[in-house]
This record gives C-alpha cells, structure tokens and sequence, in this order.
C-alpha cells in the first residue's frame, strides 16, 4: 500500500488497475480517505469522513466499495464479531491492539509487531496446516485489553 502521501489519484487508478477493480471517483475518495488515516473507521465513521469532506457518497456506496476493496485485497476488514467492522488500508502483515470497552482499534509499532511475528515457530504453524487440512497464507494477530486510565492514546 503507497505511503498516504503518495495516494495521488494517478497512483491510485495504477493500483485499481493491477487488481483489476474498476476506478471511480467516489472509490478513489474512498481509498484516499482510508489510506489516509490510521484509526481504522467502520463504515459509519468513514461515511461522516466523507460527508464532512464535503464527498456526496451515499452511505451504501461506502459499505459496496469497502466490500469491493476488500475481495481485492486492497482493503482488509477487522471485525471481532460483536462491533462493527472496521477497515485497514495497510495490507501488509502487522498486529493490531483493540479497546474490549471501545472497539477502537491501533496498530501495534512497526518494530513490536515484527519481532512478535518472526518468533511464531514454523514447525507449529506447519503442523496446524497438517493437522486441519489448510494451508496458512498470512497471521493476522489482535491484542485485545483496555488502555490504561492514565495513558492517553491515538485510535
């Protein structure tokens, strides 16, 4: 996924292409606005983004499209089957933190998160494949608790 910086509309269409997802503008608004944030919106909170961007983009448009961006695996949707799901434009592996009283949900640093993921034993993962019949394509792994009363946080 290009840096926030580089979602220029040019770059945008290019990456459309490559999966083969038909460009629009109000898809390109879509993607920008959530590859321009780090707080991971549901579909209402990127709707009122939107709306508050002055983007005539109906509410159903913005729940198509994020469905249309995940299929494509531009987009991956985050949902922990008790709030409503919430949307990453960033695609590449990488752990996320979740508030159990708020839903929000943050990614865990770059660095922290990889050193976690480069020490899930191969041989476990392997076995799992065997035992179950499948075969693993990516980790996706939440850590879930409550923020500190005293720590101020960047959903």
């Amino acid at each position: 996924m290009p840096a926030a910086s580089k979602l220029c509309e040019q770059a945008v269409q290019e990456l459309f292409t490559q999966v083969h997802l038909r460009f629009t503008r109000q898809r390109y608004a879509i993607y920008h606005a959530l590859a321009s944030v780090h707080s991971h919106p549901t579909v209402d909170e990127l709707f009122q983004m939107l709306a508050q961007a002055n983007h005539d983009i109906s509410l159903a448009t913005v729940y198509n499209t994020l469905e249309a961006l995940v299929k494509s695996g531009l987009v991956r949707k985050l949902s922990d089957g008790g709030t409503s799901a919430r949307y990453d434009a960033t695609v590449d592996d990488h752990l996320h933190v979740r508030d159990k009283n708020t839903g929000t949900v943050a990614d865990v640093p770059a660095d922290l998160g990889q050193r976690l993921l480069k020490t899930l034993p191969n041989e476990v993962l392997k076995q799992i494949e065997i035992e179950l019949g499948f075969k693993i394509n990516h980790v996706e792994i939440e850590l879930v608790g409550e923020y500190a009363s005293s720590k101020t946080h960047v959903a």
